[in-house]
């Protein structure tokens, strides 16, 4: 189980925004959160999108519901644009791309007079016709117990003579089944049989893809480890010269689909520093697919669509991916990452995935990108960078006290095209075809035995086969992640500072006299009318004069109006006179001591010069007349002490007006309020 203490990413990111014009509502919001929130998603959220995708899918159960090449599909395409456009907050594209669609005939495998149970490979070449009397033969290895050496089958040399024309049975491991298809093809085999080396799970079967087709490759399927080790056993037991013969048929028919994907991207936010969250949307044609992958799919527009409310813009750009086609071998994402080239790549930082977030017999699993947990398979690359992306969540969920265990970092899912090209990666997912054990019981409920999702790849994953309580549980969480990455905190605001204009008091003054004593008269009779509102208006900028590279930075200018009516709402003009940045309103609420805070600074770092100038401020609250004062910002090595003036006066506005005004404006946020941490419990 996975529960530690809290260590935040830390995410290093220029905070800014450069915009072609002033937009009011993009303006409005403060100087960031001083604490990260699920930012309200909940699974009601996430359900609600889940019952359109569901409602899309089952419309469309006689063309395949919501698999690749359907119109199920496209539909569910249109949805995620018109949910995503209808915020306002993002860019949405939609990324067009071909794709072999592989559908499947009769596919028949018999040894030795008994049929068995196979899994068509994807991307596997078919027959052209049924192969009749095929000796069955295996790799080279002195060992077969031990699911490794030459029975892995990754290379030619694997193989001798005896796979010439043949069956070949190859155990999975160390190579991708494609390498093995491809080593057995050189090899002069007429078939192959990859089985599964889960001794845990040895019923399961083996849904093997090869990646990309095989020019001329061996047809291929896959078997579980007792049906392959079965086969194993009787080959092996075989008379020398009197091989097993098998017959083997495998139908398949390749038709090129146009498909996409949905990309979205905030219009806020570093887009140098992108941080990116994905789902798959495509389903498998056997079934509407609510689980795998509506669910995950459906949490990441909850996201999207709580990250257009938030009060404040992002620091980070985050980049949502619906991906296409991953049920025919992660075609989708591949696709994405490997047409982004380098410069674009460099700009994405991190990568989350969901895949599956509802199973009915659920685990609360991490992508165990630090190994902790389950150890990583060797071959897997795990970028620097992966296991603060997992601490994110298991930090969550420790908060919470929520129970979490880490899950296979393997990729194989849409996160692999990610790691291979460096980019750190984790995610969530609440179990597929794996076994629930009694530990999971005993931490998530649920029965012994079972798969995590008994309606995995079937005709029953609907939604109503969907854990609520399971989607209680992630939806959050994501929501968590999202803010997580979206935002650098800023320190709370202190108290006002003092008047800078009271003079100090000097510590060498002696003390003054006592009063004199009291006198036996009373005092006068107190009048009618109240006395005056005993908080004294007053306005405190801080600093007044700040260089430019501190004014883009997380604090910039401090600015307190005291004397406000408590619990009323206090507006702060911010009145640029440089030029070239619009004029800024914003609001706060003053507190219980009767002062209302902002903050003020700069978002285009890249761009700073622009900011250099004088600023008027203007508070207007209830409790009496608008406070005014300014600030300037200054060029670096123009503030207080810079050079050999020692105490010179800021350059004024003017002054540090370039000659030529830029036509495009840069957008000034400001106020700094707390945010709480809306925390779920579980």
């Amino acid at each position: 189980m996975k529960l530690r203490t809290k260590t935040w990413l830390a995410v290093t990111a220029a905070t800014g925004l450069a915009l072609g014009g002033f937009s009011p509502a993009l303006a409005a919001g403060n100087a960031g959160p001083t604490e990260h929130t699920d930012m309200g998603v909940t699974g009601d959220a996430v359900m609600d999108h889940l019952q359109k995708i569901s409602d899309i899918s089952t419309s469309h159960a006689d063309e395949g519901f919501r698999a690749l090449g359907t119109p199920g599909y496209e539909e569910s395409v249109e949805y995620v644009e018109q949910t995503l456009e209808a915020t306002g907050a993002f860019d949405v594209e939609r990324q067009a791309f071909e794709v072999d669609n592989q559908t499947f005939g009769e596919v028949a495998v018999n040894v030795d007079g008994e049929d068995l149970e196979v899994t068509e490979a994807s991307y596997t070449e078919g027959t052209e016709e049924p192969l009749t009397d095929l000796p069955v033969a295996l790799p080279v290895d002195d060992d077969y117990s031990d699911l490794a050496g030459g029975q892995l089958g990754c290379a030619a040399s694997d193989f001798d003579d005896s796979a010439e024309g043949a069956l070949v049975l190859v155990a999975r491991g160390t190579c991708s089944f494609g390498e093995k298809t491809q080593a057995a093809t050189d090899a002069g085999a007429a078939a192959v049989i990859l089985y599964n080396n889960d001794t845990s799970a040895p019923d399961e079967p083996l849904n093997a893809t090869l990646g990309e087709r095989i020019e001329n490759g061996a047809p291929t399927v896959g078997v579980s480890y007792n049906v392959g080790n079965d086969l194993l056993t009787k080959i092996e037991a075989a008379a020398e010269g009197e091989p097993l013969l098998a017959d083997f048929t495998l139908e398949t028919e390749y038709t090129t689909s146009t498909t996409w994907n949905v990309i979205a991207e905030t219009k806020a936010g570093d887009h140098d520093n992108v941080q990116m969250f994905g789902a798959h949307l495509d389903g498998v044609a056997e079934g509407p697919g609510a689980n795998d992958n509506g669910s995950g799919s459906a949490a990441l527009l909850a996201s999207a669509e709580a990250l257009a409310e938030q009060p404040t813009e992002a620091d980070n750009a985050i980049r949502f991916g619906w991906w296409a086609a991953e049920e025919v071998g992660l075609v989708g994402s591949t696709h994405y990452v490997e047409n982004l080239g380098e410069a674009e790549l460099s700009k994405v930082k991190s990568y989350m995935n969901f895949d599956m977030i509802g199973s009915d017999n659920y685990i609360v699993g991490t992508l165990d990108s630090d190994g902790s947990d389950v150890p990583i398979p060797d071959g897997v690359n795990v970028p620097e960078g992966s296991a603060e992306l997992e601490g994110i969540f298991t930090d969550y969920f420790a908060d919470i006290d929520q129970p979490n265990v880490g899950t296979d970092f393997s990729g194989r899912s849409d996160y692999q095209a990610f790691i291979d090209n460096g980019i750190p990666a984790s995610g969530l997912f609440s179990g597929a075809d794996g076994t629930k054990t009694e530990q999971e019981a005993e931490w998530f409920g649920g029965t012994v035995g079972d798969k995590h999702d008994t309606n995995y790849h079937q005709p029953t994953d609907t939604i109503e086969n969907v854990s609520k309580e399971s989607v209680d549980i992630f939806a959050p969480a994501i929501g968590f992640a999202v803010h997580t990455l979206a935002y650098d905190l800023v320190d709370e605001p202190t108290d006002p500072p003092t008047d800078p204009t009271d003079p100090p008091t000097d510590p060498t003054d002696p003390p003054t006299d006592p009063t004199d004593p009291p006198t036996d008269d009373p005092t006068d009779d107190p009048t009618d009318d109240p006395t005056d509102d005993p908080s004294e208006r007053s306005l405190n900028i801080d600093p007044t004069t700040i260089e430019v590279d501190d004014f883009v930075g997380k604090t910039g200018v401090q600015v307190a109006a005291a004397g406000c009516t408590a619990d009323t709402t206090a507006t702060m003009t911010v009145d640029p006179q440089n030029g070239k940045i619009e004029k800024f309103e914003q609001t706060a609420t003053a507190d219980a001591d009767s002062v209302a805070k902002f903050g003020v600074r700069g978002l285009e770092k890249s761009a700073a010069d622009d900011y250099i100038g004088a600023y008027d401020v203007t508070v207007d609250c209830e409790g009496g007349d608008p406070l005014t004062g300014s600030f300037d910002v200054v060029a670096e090595g123009d503030g207080p002490g810079a050079g050999d003036g020692g105490g010179d006066l800021p350059r004024t506005g003017n002054e540090a007006l370039p000659l030529v005004i830029s036509a495009g404006a840069l957008i000034l946020l400001g106020v700094i309020m707390t945010m709480g941490a809306r925390r779920r419990k579980a």
